[in-house]
Order: structure tokens, then C-alpha cells, then sequence
């Protein structure tokens, strides 16, 4: 019976790092030439509470996939991700773009380090507002995370929508819900497009 409650202690407190794996992006593929610079701070909604920010590059690779490196921390000590974004079904008429981001990742939180593989359909469907251009999109984040001792899957569903309010940033918000081994948190983001030729530049 001890075994059993430590294993059930362990589970919950380990899960807790792992809020900040959140999406802020939609399925959206970039021009070609183009790269994104971004920021997104992060506040966590359960558990305790928490903030986290970080600095994030994306690059478009080929026809319908993007890749982004993202490094941060906060509430978690350190980490760091890198993902491709693959999306076979663009934004065409009454369809929206569907598509899947795999990631994997690095955290370390005091003197625990951890490890994750991620996979995440996502949806995101371009919307008029009577101001601005809107982009709603909901993803699936799967997680398989690993550390000392320990192995486990945390999954949440990811709400978000990305304003264009400026001739040269994007603007974005995200909401996600825990199902299982995360917490639920809430996270804005910025996007600032880069054309590889004559750099800052709306896209």
C-alpha cells in the first residue's frame, strides 16, 4: 500500500512541469523565405499557479511543413523544444487546414531532468471579424514524458486564436485544458514575420 501512494505522489508532482507544453501556433504554413520570431508568456491556472515565458524561431522547410525551435523557463527552471509542423490539408474554401506537430524536448526543473516525445493533431480555420482577420484553432498535445524512474503520458486540449490587428505582427492567445498529467494553463503570444530578403515583413 506504501509502493502504490508513493507511485500516485510521484505522478502528480512530477506532472506539474509540464503545463508549458502548449501549442501557440495554429496549422498554418508559412510563405517560403519566411521565418517567424516570437515570444509567449505563460501563467499556469491550477496546481498552485506559476509563470513561465520564452523565445521561440520558426522556418518554413518545404511545401506544407515548419519546423520551430523554443527555448524558455520560469516556473520550470529550464527547457527547450524543437517540433516540425506537417500539414497536408491547407485552408481551402470551407476546409480547414488539419495537419500534425511532432516535438521533442528538454527540461530540467531543480534537480530533476526530463525528457518528452510530443504529438499533436491540430485545426485552425482563417475567420473574418468585423475588425481584424481572425485564426481559431484547437490541438491535441499527446506527451510521452521521461524521467528518472518515472514514464508517463500527459494530454490537454489546446483552444487558441491568432489576430493579424498590425501590418507586421500577429497576435495570439491560448487556452489549455488538462486531461490527464498536466494543469491547466493560459498563454498569450507575439509573432514578428521575417522575409529572408528583405527581412521585417508582413507575410
Amino acid at each position: 500500500m506504501k509502493k502504490i501512494f508513493l507511485i500516485i505522489l510521484l505522478a502528480f508532482t512530477t506532472s506539474t512541469s509540464f503545463a508549458y507544453l502548449s501549442l501557440n501556433e495554429s496549422a498554418e504554413i508559412l510563405p517560403d523565405n519566411y521565418f517567424n520570431l516570437g515570444f509567449a508568456p505563460q501563467t499556469f491556472l491550477s496546481n498552485g499557479g506559476g509563470f513561465d515565458a520564452s523565445v521561440f524561431v520558426d522556418t518554413h522547410i518545404y511545401d506544407n511543413t515548419d519546423a520551430r525551435i523554443t527555448i524558455g523557463g520560469g516556473e520550470i527552471d529550464f527547457w527547450t523544444q524543437a517540433s516540425v509542423k506537417w500539414v497536408p490539408f491547407p485552408d481551402v474554401d470551407n476546409q480547414p487546414a488539419m495537419g500534425l506537430r511532432g516535438a521533442i524536448g528538454y527540461s530540467r526543473d531543480e534537480d530533476q531532468n526530463y525528457m518528452h516525445l510530443q504529438i499533436s493533431p491540430i485545426l485552425s480555420k482563417k475567420s473574418l471579424t468585423s475588425m481584424h482577420d481572425m485564426l481559431p484553432y484547437v490541438g491535441l498535445p499527446i506527451t510521452y514524458v521521461m524521467e528518472k524512474g518515472n514514464n508517463y503520458v500527459a494530454t490537454q486540449v489546446s483552444l487558441g486564436a491568432i489576430w493579424f490587428p498590425w501590418n507586421v505582427a500577429q497576435v495570439g492567445a491560448e487556452f489549455n485544458l488538462n486531461l490527464k498529467n498536466s494543469i491547466s494553463s493560459a498563454s498569450v503570444f507575439m509573432n514578428f514575420p521575417f522575409e529572408g530578403a528583405t527581412g521585417y515583413k508582413k507575410y
